[in-house]
C-alpha cells in the first residue's frame, strides 16, 4: 500500500495568542498522524510567537515574517510545503481529532474533487457552545449552485489537492478581490474541479467579536462581484448549451 499521503496543514498566525495554544493542539492530536505543520507567524505584536516556541515536535515548523496580510501569508505556506494536500487551520478554531484521517480518505477515493471542507460547530469567543452549526451542502452539485451566490465553505475546514492550485493559482493578492481570499480561490477550484463537504462536524469555528472587520474593507462588495463573476461564466455556459 505504500506510506499514507502526506499533508501540509497551514496555520497563519497575527495577534493569536488567545486560543492559539488550543488550534495548534487540535492539530497534535488528529488521527491521521503523517503531516508538517507549517506555522507563520505575520508580525505579531503579542505574544504569539513564544506560544508556539513552547511546542515541541518534529512536525511543527515555525517562520516568522513582517505584517504581510493573510493571502500572502497562506501563499508563503503553500510555497513551504511539501505535502499532497494542504489542509487549513485557524488560530481561533479547532478541529476535532478525526478531521484530518476523514478527508484525506475522501480525497483518495474522490480524484475528481480539488477542495473538501467539513461541517463546523459554532462556538463564542471563551469555549462557550452556541448549539449553531455550520452545515453547508456536501454534494458538488449542490456546492456548485450555492458558489455563484456566496462561500459555502469553512475556510479552516478545507482540505485542497495541491495539483489544483498548480493548475489555477494561489490565493488571490489583489486588494481589489481580497477579503474573500477564500471565496475567490474556491470559485477558481470550481471551475476545473469538483467540490464536497464532508456532513460531519469535524471542526469547531470560534466567532470573536474583535476579528477583522469586514464591512470596513469592502467585504460584502467584493462578494457580490465574485457572485457576478460566476453568475456570468454560469450563464453563458447555459446560452452555449442551448444554442
Amino acid at each position: 500500500m505504500g506510506k499514507k499521503p502526506l499533508v501540509s496543514v497551514i496555520l497563519p498566525v497575527f495577534n493569536g495568542e488567545k486560543y492559539l495554544a488550543e488550534a495548534v493542539e487540535s492539530i497534535l492530536a488528529q488521527s491521521y498522524q503523517r503531516f508538517e505543520f507549517i506555522i507563520i507567524d505575520d508580525g505579531s505584536k503579542d505574544k504569539s510567537l513564544s506560544v508556539i516556541k513552547k511546542f515541541k515536535d518534529d512536525r511543527i515548523k515555525v517562520y516568522s515574517q513582517t505584517n504581510k496580510g493573510l493571502a500572502k501569508t497562506l501563499n508563503r505556506g503553500i510555497g513551504l510545503s511539501k505535502g499532497i494536500y494542504l489542509a487549513r487551520q485557524d488560530q481561533d478554531d479547532f478541529s476535532y481529532p478525526k478531521r484530518l484521517e476523514k478527508q484525506v480518505s475522501f480525497l483518495n477515493k474522490n480524484p475528481k474533487c480539488g477542495l473538501v471542507g467539513t461541517w463546523a460547530e459554532i462556538w463564542e469567543g471563551n469555549n462557550k457552545k452556541t448549539h449553531r452549526y455550520h452545515k453547508h451542502p456536501s454534494t458538488n452539485k449542490l456546492l456548485q449552485f450555492f458558489l455563484l451566490f456566496n462561500n459555502p465553505f469553512v475556510h479552516s475546514s478545507v482540505m485542497i489537492r495541491k495539483t489544483a492550485l498548480k493548475e489555477v493559482g494561489l490565493y488571490s493578492t489583489d486588494k481589489s478581490r481580497q477579503p474573500p481570499e477564500d471565496y475567490e480561490l474556491w470559485s477558481r477550484i470550481a471551475q476545473k474541479y469538483e467540490l464536497a463537504n464532508i456532513p460531519e462536524v469535524l471542526h469547531a469555528y470560534r466567532e470573536i467579536p474583535k476579528s477583522m472587520s469586514r464591512s470596513k474593507l469592502g467585504f460584502k462588495s467584493k462578494v457580490i462581484k465574485i457572485s457576478r463573476e460566476n453568475l456570468g461564466r454560469a450563464l453563458g455556459k447555459i446560452i452555449f448549451y442551448t444554442l
